[in-house]
């Protein structure tokens, strides 16, 4: 084995660890230690074993785990091996501790790609007896070694079946990170089944790729399909096969059990969910995902689009407005606007606005994909476009023109419509031969021009006749003679309001629009209050994932300084990842700081002589210098600190304090939540099952059956299985709720202790940063303060957990499961 990713010291024996997080803060200290990590990034990493976990244990069977993290910040692959003094708990497959853990640390990108493979011949080894023999009872380093580098034989699959007067079975093993379990559970599928007196092939489909693909002919003489997967397949080679779906830790734990499962419940792969089914992401997850995770998934491919944009446009128009003045264009002054039409500005300008233009679309394809699949993309995109420029909207009577496009709510109409309706497309018995036209003609056709014709005569022109009317009702209200302070608060609330509801959506383009067309009118006011309330929801977000990190993954804090560049332009945009990743909090709190800085603005009657929003335009002289620009900045950073504060306040409220009671009951809650869903899924899926069963029989039999006694039985079942839920998660939360009181009052009583504590930790801190000696740069330097940043957070958390644990441990003795 390279020693690079194996050697001596990376093996720990009889470690002192009392649980799985100690476990995953020792891995990552050690980690650390041996320069496989920055000291900084711990912590990514200890959330990078937790995340997989999330996903399904690591813990196998006869006390091993494999945890397994891959992320950016792990600079060279590596094997670490701990075996534990005292084996801890690790939601183990057979329910017992776990005595030894084998950490696979992979880097992001090529570089993790290289050594896949070998990490996962690693998990594959679990399934060898005298292996794992030797890891749990070896008292030297040097044994396990050379345990680890001794080669299995690899065992060949055969690429035709040996007997064909046997069942012949076809199975395909993937996990969620494509490291471990996949290869596990084909060794323990060709090691048990033939046992069992049957055929089997296995392909596997894992981060390395396709291994061991099965053939046509291996395919058209199975008998049996068993997926043992953890994401989602496509099925159409399958399609007429008797077909099997289980979790890939079904088949590791007991593949004997996961075939005759098979055999007797296997169902038929109909036309519907065959050729045209291009279903991505997991399958458990996808079977239980709500809407909001649709919405997310679009995100994450919308995110890119939105940085390249957001700031292409805050650079360009910037630049512009700090070299010709605000009123400038990017392509000149504004007394020469055409002075430099193939500038770089301009020319950045223009790459800005093509981002912007493809950010609705995509966002709207993908949130249809995560529902329906790859045949969704196109026309979720197509009526997404249309739906966004309102040349394509057709006019209602008494209108003269509509003047806001549907922005990105359309892309939410267009991915949520077109998803649902090209999946229940895929539910129709197609016949054979039509099958290979549904996904590249049938679908696109109809759903592409369907949902283009409800925005086009539907949608567009009623939502555009509103939005006429806001704008005439602002229009009209400031043209009147009786504005002054009060009016002027409310109307400034108004507009602040609607420009951190949607964050360049169709609400706060019409507020957007009226107050730039009310510039050339004369009247100010309407864009001094839209100038105060635009940067507060992508500046709020943004320093948000400052103030509170806890609350987001590295990415969202990367997104977050995006954001703030973006805020200081007067680019909405910058903040509708976050209030679509957590909309029922983030746009409220939006809308409410955006409010409070619109009003105020609107209060002082703040003009603002330029089209465009932001501290930009203050800095640049479109707000009038002097009390105005102070009254500007006063405006903004209020309502940026209510938003902040109120965000903050509320996710800390419902989350809990750190290695807080109510941390750990909203985690308990979140686990029950969990296996609710699972529960109510696999009901749901018998249900099916047996709906299934019946239209066969009626084929076959050309009478009628309807099993509706099992049915009704199921049904009751599931809502039993959710007042029993209600009923756990009221109990649970009473007995927190007890507990927090007592842990309220230690912590008051404490509260001295604490203080102390956390002024020597900053003390050691302050000492720890002038005590700093740059040996190799300036790096160097930077370095050592990420690490004393990083240890004073870590004993700032220790002090918490000191008070706190106690009663943590309490609720968890307490919980009813």
């Amino acid at each position: 084995m390279n020693l690079s990713i194996f050697n001596k010291d990376f093996i720990f024996l009889d470690v002192e660890i009392k649980d799985q997080q100690s476990a995953f803060k020792f891995m990552a200290d050690q980690a650390a230690t041996l320069k496989l990590i920055l000291a900084k990034d711990k912590k990514a990493l200890i959330l990078g074993f937790e995340n997989r976990e999330k996903q399904g244990t690591t813990g196998f069977e006869d006390g091993f785990a494999i945890p397994h993290a891959r992320i950016p910040e792990i600079k060279n692959a590596a094997v670490l091996v701990f075996r534990f003094k005292n084996a801890i708990e690790w939601e183990s497959m057979d329910g017992k501790p776990t005595k030894v853990a084998i950490a696979l640390l992979v880097p992001e990108g090529p570089n993790g790609d290289e050594h896949l493979a070998i990490l996962s011949q690693i998990a594959v080894k679990l399934m060898d007896d005298g292996f794992k023999k030797t890891l749990k009872t070896t008292k030297t380093q040097t044994a396990i070694l050379k345990a680890f580098e001794t080669k299995k034989e690899e065992k060949k699959q055969e690429v035709s079946n040996t007997n064909q007067d046997q069942l012949n079975i076809v199975a395909i093993t993937a996990c969620v990170v494509g490291i471990a379990h996949t290869y596990m559970a084909e060794e323990r599928l060709l090691k048990e089944v033939p046992k069992m007196g049957y055929n089997i092939r296995v392909e596997t489909q894992g981060s390395k790729g396709i291994g061991t693909q099965l053939t046509t002919k291996e395919i058209e003489q199975a008998d049996l399909v068993i997926f043992a997967t953890d994401t989602n397949i496509d099925k159409e080679r399958f399609v007429g096969k008797k077909f099997y779906q289980t979790k890939v830790s079904d088949a590791i734990k007991n593949p004997e059990a996961v075939v005759k499962e098979a055999i007797a419940k296997g169902t038929i792969i109909q036309n519907g969910k065959g050729s045209f089914d291009n279903s991505r992401g997991k399958a458990k997850a996808d079977s239980r995902m709500g809407l909001i995770q649709h919405i997310l998934a679009g995100i994450s491919y919308m995110i890119p689009i939105i940085v390249l944009g957001g700031i292409a446009l805050a650079f360009s128009i910037g630049l512009a407005k700090a070299i010709w003045g605000p009123d400038a264009s990017t392509s000149g002054p504004a007394s020469n606007p055409g002075l430099s039409p193939w500038g770089p500005l301009a020319v950045l300008d223009k790459i800005g606005g093509a981002a912007f233009a493809l950010m609705i679309p995509i966002l709207a394809g993908f949130i249809a994909n995560s529902i329906a699949g790859r045949a969704a993309i196109a026309p979720a995109m197509v009526g997404a476009f249309i739906g966004n420029n309102t040349g394509n909207l057709m006019v209602l009577p008494g209108m003269d023109k509509i003047e806001t496009p549907m922005g990105f709510i359309g892309a939410l109409i267009a991915g949520i419509l077109v998803g649902y309706f090209v999946r229940w497309i895929n539910t129709w018995n197609v016949p054979k031969s039509l099958r290979p036209a549904m996904p590249i003609f049938f679908i696109p056709l109809i759903a592409g021009i369907g949902i283009s014709l409800i925005f086009i005569y539907v949608l567009g022109g009623p939502i555009g006749w509103i939005m006429h009317q806001f704008s005439n009702a602002i229009k009209h209200a400031y043209e009147s003679s009786t504005i002054g302070v009060g009016l002027g608060l409310g109307l400034g609330i108004v507009l602040g309001a609607m420009a951190g509801f949607d964050m360049g959506g169709p609400i706060n383009k019409i507020a957007f629009v009226t107050s730039t067309a009310l510039i050339t009118a004369g009247i100010q006011q309407p864009m001094g209050a839209m100038a105060a309330g635009i940067p507060v929801a992508p500046l709020a977000m943004g320093i948000s994932t400052l103030v509170f990190p806890r609350f987001y993954n590295k990415d969202e804090r990367g997104l977050g300084i995006a954001a703030i560049i973006m805020g200081t332009i007067g680019i909405s945009e910058g903040a509708i990842p976050f209030a679509l990743r957590d909309p029922r909090r983030a746009i409220v709190c939006n809308v409410l700081g955006s409010a409070v800085a619109g009003g105020i603005a609107g209060a002082f009657m703040i003009t603002d002589a330029a089209g465009h929003g932001g501290p930009i335009v203050a800095i640049l002289g479109a707000v009038p210098y002097g009390a105005q620009t102070a009254y500007y900045f006063l405006a903004v950073a209020i309502g940026v600190i209510v938003t902040v504060a109120s965000y903050g306040l509320w996710v800390t409220i419902e989350s809990g304090a750190e290695k807080s009671v109510r941390e750990a009951h909203n985690i308990h809650v979140s686990q029950l939540r969990s296996d609710k869903k699972d529960r109510i899924q696999e009901i749901k899926k018998e249900i099916n099952n047996i709906k299934h069963a019946d239209k066969l029989a009626k084929k076959e039999t050309g009478n009628d059956i309807k099993s509706t006694d099992k049915i009704e039985v199921l049904k009751a079942q599931i809502v039993k299985i959710n007042d029993d839920f209600k009923d756990v998660v009221n109990k649970n939360k009473l007995i927190m709720k007890e507990i927090e009181i007592a842990e309220k009052a230690s912590i008051k009583d404490n509260k001295a202790n604490i203080k102390t504590a956390n002024t020597n930790i900053n003390i050691a801190t302050k000492e720890a940063k002038a005590s700093i000696q740059s040996v190799k740069g300036e790096r160097s330097k930077l370095d050592q303060l990420a690490d004393i940043k990083e240890n004073k957070r870590e004993k700032r958390l220790a002090v918490q957990t000191q008070y706190r644990q106690q009663f943590v441990d309490q609720y968890n003795k307490q919980i009813v499961a």
